[in-house]
């Protein structure tokens, strides 16, 4: 290897650093403020940078969120198909998924939080999403969706429009149980989320397999 290309191999190396710093940086004050309370000047500070720095790479505390949310959703994606392979059961893998999917963002209580942009009213988007990166991310969600409606349409006589209704109100309830959880409402009635979503989730595959 020549020393040009390790050199530009390095500088590569130090802008992926500094770029993954400043996700970093942002993920803490999203957390703590919200996007309406972060600024750029505030996110670079948090990542230990000038003024400037976040601009080279991203133009605005909206396009961090954004590149945010679709790792998060890349992340949440790969959990959900994981958790079904291997497994020959139709019923048992579709169960497998739609667990997951609530695992992932009981662990994950950030993402959940990034996440829930996409059932907002849409706010977000009026402070500085474009319309491309709005279709992306939402694309990304339904295309998740979809894959957990074939996941439930694979079940023997299971129509697609049943699947991705019952698929809609699974994601709905466990986005409901999530939100109880985080705010603590369920601790006041001594409820366990995961069995509720076991019990749903047993509930629904019962429906559509009589």
């Amino acid at each position: 290897m020549s020393k040009l290309t390790q050199k530009a191999n390095r500088k590569e190396e130090v802008q992926a650093y500094k770029r993954q710093k400043i996700l970093t940086a942002a993920t803490t004050l999203f957390r703590e403020k919200g996007l309406e309370g972060a600024t750029m000047r505030a996110i670079a500070t948090e990542a230990g940078y000038s003024t400037g720095a976040p601009y080279t790479y991203f133009q605005s505390k909206e396009e961090i969120y954004a590149e945010l949310l679709g790792i998060s959703l890349g992340n949440l994606s790969k959990a959900v198909k994981d958790a079904g392979r291997n497994i020959s059961s139709t019923s048992e893998s579709a169960r497998h998924r739609f667990s997951a999917y609530f695992e992932y963002y009981y662990e994950h209580s950030e993402d959940l939080q990034l996440g829930l942009y996409l059932f907002s009213s849409g706010e977000i988007k009026r402070r500085g999403f474009s319309e491309d990166t709005n279709r992306h991310l939402n694309g990304k969600l339904m295309s998740l969706m979809g894959y957990m409606a074939n996941c439930l349409h694979e079940i023997e006589e299971v129509s697609a429009s049943i699947a991705q209704q019952e698929t809609l109100d699974a994601i709905s309830h466990i986005t409901g149980i999530l939100l109880l959880h985080t705010t603590g409402r369920l601790n006041t009635f001594g409820a366990n989320p995961q069995e509720m979503i076991d019990r749903y989730i047993g509930q629904m595959l019962k429906r559509l397999e009589t």
